[in-house]
């Protein structure tokens, strides 16, 4: 789970001061029902549900968090910095790859569109700059079943790596040292994992969210830069809220 781009975030944020998708649309409407005089006669069979399609980037961005959608939060577009694609995203562990990359800000499987933000709250404590916590957001829409393929490789890294892992995300490398499965509810389905980690010899602890909503993923990466729990919750809420 990088966390430089997290630190960056911070930086940004003293300077200036992530989503979830609406279900796919629904089968189209079959064409009328031909009239036929021979009663016996069987009734046409219904179309065939067309495969579901990944929303288009210009869809996707009207689904995604924006400033003022999370209380006492400055959001953003997530920078080049920001976000890995797979291609630089390592690991020692290839079954952790998955969980690597939704911490890169790397889609997660075969994603067709995606947006990504970072959300910078205010410190918990004034005298404290560093108690404070930095979330990143990325809602990816994907063609069929693809988002319930990634959730899945998602849920079994989560399994798989309880004991950590090394990551490297755009050369910065991180040492995870504890993946725990937590409780959470959101979307169709979703997964929950309160991580440790270790960055510049510094322990940092996150919790990742990860829910899908038809064939849309959202992965929600809180940081927080002090001794105390992070909670991606405040996010979920607010994009829950915003798809009404």
């Amino acid at each position: 789970m990088p966390t430089a781009s997290a630190r960056r975030a911070l930086l940004a944020a003293s300077c200036a001061s992530l989503a979830l998708l609406a279900a796919a649309c629904g089968p189209s409407g079959g064409g009328a029902a031909q009239q036929d005089a021979k009663p016996s006669a069987a009734a046409p069979s219904p179309s065939p549900t067309p495969e579901v399609k990944a929303l288009a980037a210009a869809e996707l961005e009207k689904l995604t968090l924006a400033d003022g959608d999370v209380r006492d939060v400055k959001i953003r577009k997530a920078g080049a910095d920001d976000v890995a694609t797979a291609a630089e995203v390592t690991t020692d562990k290839p079954q952790c790859m998955p969980l690597a990359q939704a911490g890169g800000l790397a889609p997660t499987g075969k994603a067709v569109t995606t947006t990504e933000r970072i959300g910078i709250g205010k410190p918990s404590d004034p005298a404290d700059p560093m108690s404070i916590a930095a979330t990143s957001v990325q809602l990816a829409s994907y063609d069929g079943k693809g988002a319930e393929e990634a959730l899945a490789s998602l849920k079994a890294a989560g399994q798989a790596c309880g004991g950590g892992f090394v990551t490297t995300a755009k050369g910065e490398k991180t040492t995870v040292k504890s993946v725990t499965p937590s409780a959470v509810t959101a979307g169709d389905e979703a997964a929950a994992w309160a991580i440790t980690s270790e960055d510049e010899g510094e322990v940092l602890r996150s919790q990742m969210v990860a829910f899908r909503k038809g064939n849309n993923l959202v992965v929600v990466h809180a940081v927080r830069f002090d001794a105390k729990p992070a909670t991606a919750q405040p996010f979920v809420d607010a994009q829950l809220k915003k798809l009404g």
